[in-house]
């Protein structure tokens, strides 16, 4: 059995301001922190269920994807770190059975999630595959769907898993907070996140057959609906990429990833 943890900041329990979530002082040290005691939880969970090789990838944007703190990590597991990247879900392919999202938020536009947005907190205003509306889970998940990896476990505020199992099914879910308004939430303290976090990890992966791989069949449309026409601008110069209004681009393609390396996104 092998497991890749996909990992985020902003759907962290006790991370609800931007302070926490970029390298500017002690309030990102100490979230890096929780973040890091939360995916050694899901690492310890999913050896408990039976998992023989676990890949976990650092995939928050501060500090080039180097957010995990080394010296808290677990031993039985691989982490991919650092950037600048020629591929953001590196060394994923068919021969992982299943997935975790760790720490992951909930699109862009949520009323009540905490920190929501979809890749850029200030940029996307909406994001659609093939007409559907989706944030990173939904846009991460394609990708694994892609290589046939199901998601299992998705951690986050209470919206976060709520859009992740209207997309996915009945995956495991952990809410480690559930938000009043973006910067503001009930929290679980850590020691219990960390609690329901391995629990759920080890569950994930005994249940590991009953999860889908998200799939999006060809042809592929992705829309994106920018916050200021200057970064649909700047998008529109690259090869691929089609206008469609002021704010809007849509890439089309037979093959997802091809698209998705198009927006970045892979």
């Amino acid at each position: 059995m092998k497991v890749y943890i996909l990992t985020d900041l902003e759907g962290v329990g006790y991370v609800v301001r931007e302070e926490q979530t970029s390298p500017a002082g002690r309030e990102y040290e100490e979230a890096c922190l929780l973040l890091t005691r939360e995916v050694k939880a899901a690492v310890e969970g999913a050896l408990e269920g039976g998992a023989i090789e676990i890949v976990v990838n650092d995939l928050h944007g501060a500090r080039n994807g180097f957010n995990l703190v080394p010296e808290e990590l677990h031993e039985n597991a691989r982490y991919i770190t650092g950037g600048p990247r020629t591929c953001r879900i590196a060394g994923i392919d068919r021969s992982f059975n299943l997935a975790f999202m760790i720490g992951y938020h909930a699109m862009a536009g949520t009323q009540k999630a905490v920190l929501d947005h979809t890749m850029s907190t200030r940029v996307i205003v909406d994001a659609y595959i093939n007409g559907r509306r989706v944030g990173e889970i939904g846009i991460d998940a394609s990708i694994l769907g892609y290589f046939d990896v199901p998601v299992g476990l998705v951690s986050g505020c209470k919206m976060a898993v709520e859009e992740a199992k209207s997309l996915l099914g009945d995956i495991e879910g952990v809410v480690v907070k559930e938000g009043l308004s973006r910067n503001f939430a009930i929290c679980l303290p850590p020691t219990k996140s960390r609690r329901l976090i391995r629990e759920a990890a080890k569950k994930a992966v005994q249940r590991a057959g009953e999860f889908k791989p998200f799939k999006v069949n060809p042809p592929i449309t992705v829309r994106v609906r920018y916050s200021h026409p200057n970064y649909a601008d700047m998008q529109a110069r690259i090869p691929g990429v089609e206008r469609e209004d002021s704010r809007t681009i849509v890439v089309r393609g037979e093959d997802l990833l091809d698209v998705m390396r198009i927006l970045g996104w892979y």
